[in-house]
């Protein structure tokens, strides 16, 4: 459902019902890269791997305001948007030693809150900012618990500018971009001896991202750029890489960048057929 309270705004409401069979092996490819045990704990009725069918209860509302700040043109937006699982597949990797996939017993849910400016500080000059909080959680056979690599918190920031030519397009193009995620949450590994053990947190993200573009004509255009500038890297990102066909090698710990800064360039050639 749609509304406009007023003029240059909009205000949407939204609610549904999913059903779906959940694909375990497709769809957790990432976790099989280790020397974990794959315990599926299939229920009384379930038709795929033993499992039932995954039920969602689907909520949301939006606004979008735009305004002029300054006698700059600018827009501003807020959602919400939550799911409550009636059931779920649950995939289970809080033993260090095994992955479960079982049926969910209890709650489970995700909240999603976003807040997004976008203003024209100048001409040609676009800032962007976001601030988005995922807060998700669910039963698992130990107890509730926040879901593992998912910061809660995340800030986006995109400035651009661009130049001028006479027919309209742009001469040179400047693009950065800001992300910072907060801390996410390792699942346990208690059970590793100490060597391989992790802590409960990750550290906090920070990485930037530019690039520089510059415009010949509208077929061909060549470009700079860099990702992760601040050559943030991730220590250790896999539990015992001597030994891959041991029971404690594990790759399902990588939470941010593990290769370090990255520069590129290339060209945009468009042809006309």
């Amino acid at each position: 459902m749609r509304y406009t309270p007023w003029e240059e705004s909009a205000l949407k409401f939204s609610f549904g019902r999913g059903v779906r069979t959940a694909s375990i092996f497709a769809e957790n490819q990432s976790l099989f890269s280790s020397g974990r045990q794959i315990n599926i704990m299939p229920s009384n009725t379930g038709s795929l791997y033993g499992l039932d069918p995954e039920i969602a209860w689907n909520y949301g509302v939006s606004f979008m305001q735009g305004f002029e700040l300054f006698k700059r043109s600018a827009d501003f937006s807020m959602d919400f948007y939550r799911t409550d699982f009636t059931n779920q597949v649950v995939v289970d990797w809080e033993n260090a030693s095994e992955i479960s996939f079982y049926n969910l017993d209890g709650k489970s849910y995700a909240n999603s809150f976003q807040v997004e400016v976008d203003y024209n500080i100048f001409t040609r000059t676009d800032l962007r900012m976001a601030y988005r909080l995922f807060d998700v959680k669910t039963d698992y056979q130990n107890g509730r618990l926040q879901k593992p690599l998912t910061p809660r918190h995340r800030i986006f920031v995109n400035a651009a500018y661009e130049t001028q030519l006479t027919d309209k397009m742009a001469q040179w193009r400047f693009d950065a971009t800001y992300n910072w995620h907060s801390a996410q949450r390792f699942p346990s590994t208690v059970n590793n001896p100490e060597a391989f053990q992790r802590p409960d947190w990750t550290p906090e993200l920070n990485t930037l991202n530019a690039q520089v573009t510059r415009v010949f004509s509208d077929k061909f255009e060549i470009y700079i750029g860099g990702e992760n500038i601040t050559n943030v890297r991730q220590p250790d990102p896999i539990i015992s890489p001597e030994n891959p066909f041991s029971s404690n090698f594990d790759t399902t710990f990588v939470y941010g960048p593990i290769f370090g800064a990255m520069y590129y360039a290339g060209l945009r050639w468009k042809l006309k057929l």
